[in-house]
């Protein structure tokens, strides 16, 4: 999928035909929307059809015009538009919002008008939200794929955990307090003790390890209840399909695909990456990340291309609103390469045709093309010519996220520097474990994220392609070395990714602590696991490793191959970490097949020449023919 955004509620009806074939000239095989509860409901019916709204028309130009499409129906969808695209009558709401433990109602502080945070545990904005993706769904019925242009329709959107996390800011509606009445009266009774001991309003502000656990406890419970609510949503909207083939969040290729979307917050999102990936198979970034969070983009890119089985950029800016500083030209490109080189499998750009309200895009609201769109153009093209999006990398080495300490984390963080400060500090690209004691072995201490940052350093100082994963997500670890941070207290599904590892004969390491209870329930943990490794050196990997990783001609360039399902290599992503520039000789040296590479920009055209930049990434692909003599 090679999509860019154009905003079809935006645009007179005339004009979008054209917009379709400009786009299409720039390489892009699909066009992406938001359908705005807002734009389609005045508070009275919901209308389709009328002038302004007309999503009939944008989808029969699209099958017109040979362009996949990809609808974002939220109820949340961000786009600037007031309300986040909510109508009045539910951002206004109070019965339907997010409330404190006060029972103020939470605040999303977007402009350019501040709205209620709905509640995904109120019954009612379920209902309301339920009965709107059922009336886009009937809709859309008829242009579903394979038949017609809908490949893809998104589900949800984390915008309004904006500025907060469901841990350090937990929701006091009363369905959700009734909600998590029920999750703990069905939970085991250990678990239940250690986990469910304070209510939700209390939570932020409980100390000692038991405060820690009742918030990882609360994190759980929140995530899961707003996928939950992802499940219904999908729910309504296969239940209108149902006369056709309907889609579901695992369905075969060529139908479409339900998804959703995960915000570019590093490894610290507000819901797992995991916990999206069992849910759905197609699970978007939405990587709105400057230079400045370019961390935080390369640490979300790799967790969900190493936790989602089809995971894609679902929001990979070109330009920025108006409200945000303006991106350098290359910065937006960076991003895009970035993204495909952690083996996200296709991206949406935003925006595709500019709007009010938005600065830069590829074309602008008159359909002149900006400044650097021919940069855009030849990878666009480059990407459609080659095999690129149909190859997965294969990692020599697994580095694991376990999602409790990141619940714990976000909880501790919440108590050291108050209810919004973690949500703040991931959604701005920090991490929140770094302000925590780097001594503390505690899930609420900063000893698991010192050890993951110096395993992740380590990897990289010997180039080893290594992938994030959620220690919760579907997929299965193919890598021969895992390495997992450990604690006294292990979640069970890190201790399950262990002795998984262990039974298939790969190599593990873990770390600062030998795990001595399931940290849930208290029980004692499986035998044979190995014996803790305090600080995971460069050479300690290395050895573990053995003969699976080749070491790179230069320190810190991690050369990752990427193999179609056949097996055969369809790309190589150079990304060099080190401040000098490598010459492309150098970085290539020891890469066996195939014989010769190309620019992904230009496949299969004049052999790659020059450097892998500082700080820097190259795509190549296979095969290059010899420039001839004029």
């Amino acid at each position: 999928m090679i999509a860019a955004s154009l905003h079809y509620f935006r645009r007179r009806t005339d004009s979008v035909p054209p917009a379709l074939a400009a786009l299409r000239g720039l390489g892009v095989d699909t066009v992406e929307s938001p359908v705005p509860w807002s734009v389609h409901d005045d508070g009275h019916r919901v209308n389709f059809e009328a002038d302004g709204a007309h999503l009939v028309a944008f989808l029969e130009e699209a099958a017109k015009a040979g362009l996949g499409a990809v609808l974002r129906l939220g109820p949340v969808v961000g786009a600037d538009l007031t309300g986040l695209g909510l109508p009045r009558h539910v951002a206004v709401d109070r019965e339907l919002a997010a409330l404190g433990p006060d029972g103020a109602p939470r605040v999303v502080p977007v402009p350019p008008r501040w709205l209620f945070a709905p509640s995904c545990f109120s019954r009612s904005y379920r209902a309301r939200s339920c009965a709107w993706i059922a009336a886009v769904a009937e809709v859309v019925r008829p242009f579903l794929a394979p038949g017609g242009p809908v490949r893809t329709v998104l589900l949800g959107d984390l915008w309004p955990f904006a500025g907060r996390d469901p841990v350090g800011s937990p929701d006091c509606h009363p369905d959700a307090l009734a909600a998590w009445e029920e999750a703990r009266d069905a939970a085991p009774r250990m678990e239940r003790e250690r986990m469910f001991r304070t209510p939700p309003g209390d939570v932020p502000g409980s100390s000692g390890p038991d405060g820690i656990l009742a918030g990882i406890g609360l994190g759980r419970f929140a995530e899961r209840g707003y996928v939950a609510w992802l499940q219904a949503l999908a729910g309504s909207a296969s239940a209108a399909w149902s006369a056709a083939k309907p889609p579901t969040p695992h369905g075969p290729d060529g139908a479409v695909a339900l998804g959703t979307t995960l915000p570019a917050a590093g490894l610290f999102p507000p819901v797992g990456a995991g916990l999206l990936g069992r849910t759905f198979d197609s699970v978007g970034l939405d990587a709105l990340a400057p230079a400045a969070r370019s961390g935080a983009l390369v640490h979300s890119a790799r967790l969900l291309a190493g936790s989602a089985r089809r995971p894609f950029a679902s929001f990979l800016a070109v330009g920025a609103p108006i409200w945000l500083p303006h991106l350098a030209l290359s910065d937006p490109l960076h991003g895009l390469r970035t993204c495909l080189a952690a083996g996200l499998g296709g991206v949406v750009l935003s925006m595709g045709v500019g709007r009010d309200r938005w600065s830069g895009g590829l074309l602008d609201e008159s359909l002149r093309e900006h400044e650097s769109a021919h940069r855009f153009r030849r990878l666009l093209h480059g990407l459609g010519r080659s095999s690129w999006l149909q190859g997965r990398r294969r990692p020599a080495a697994a580095l694991l996220v376990p999602r409790d300490y990141v619940r714990g984390t976000l909880a501790a963080a919440a108590l050291l520097a108050g209810a919004p400060a973690a949500g703040l500090a991931a959604a701005f690209g920090f991490d929140p474990a770094s302000a925590l004691d780097p001594a503390d072995e505690s899930p609420g201490g900063g000893a698991w994220w010192r050890w993951l940052e110096s395993a992740e350093a380590a990897l990289q100082e010997l180039g080893v392609p290594y992938a994030l994963v959620d220690d919760e997500c579907p997929v299965a670890i193919e890598a021969p070395l895992l390495l997992a941070p450990t604690l006294a207290d292990a979640p069970r599904a890190t201790l399950d990714r262990l002795c998984a590892q262990l039974a298939r004969g790969a190599a593990v390491l873990c770390g600062p602590a030998s795990p001595r209870r399931e940290l849930a329930a208290g029980d004692d943990v499986p035998a044979g696991l190995p014996a803790p490794v305090a600080a995971p050196s460069a050479a300690r990997i290395a050895d573990a490793l053995g003969g699976a990783h080749v070491p790179p001609p230069a320190p810190r360039l991690e050369r990752s191959l990427l193999h179609d399902d056949a097996g055969a290599v369809v790309g190589l992503a150079l990304v060099n970490r080190s401040p000098r520039e490598i010459s492309l000789g150098v970085a290539l040296d020891g890469v066996e097949l195939p014989a010769s590479w190309s620019e992904l920009d230009e496949p299969g055209s004049a052999p790659a020449t020059g450097s892998v930049p500082p700080k820097g990434v190259r795509l190549l692909v296979p095969g290059a023919r010899r420039k001839e003599a004029p």
